[in-house]
């Protein structure tokens, strides 16, 4: 077992969340809209909401695929930028950063 076997399951299971948020965002996507005019333009308003909900969603996806790809190359507390270690809190914090603190500023 390596030292991120706590941090791989826990983005595995928020990727899987994400997964199935993407999903029943998908579903109301395409449900069949309303006649009225007045529902028509809250569901307008709903669908964006939805559409910003699914572009985030699909991004944190990709930032937790990352983050187990390095994970997997043993890279995951290297930052990107200049080379240095990652912090163990600013991993807890966010644990698909990609840069150290400094960097990060």
């Amino acid at each position: 077992m390596t030292t991120y076997e706590g941090v791989r399951s826990a983005l595995q299971h928020k990727h899987e969340e994400l997964r199935q948020r993407l999903g029943k965002i998908q579903r109301n996507l395409r449900a069949t809209p309303a006649l009225d005019s007045e529902e028509q333009a809250i569901e307008h308003e709903n669908d964006e909401v939805l559409d910003h909900l699914d572009d985030s969603s699909r991004a944190e996806m990709e930032m937790i695929e990352a983050a187990l790809a390095r994970i997997s190359a043993g890279t995951y507390a290297i930052c990107v930028q200049c080379g240095g270690n990652i912090s163990a809190e600013r991993l807890v914090a966010l644990p698909y950063t990609t840069t150290c603190i400094a960097c990060a500023t």
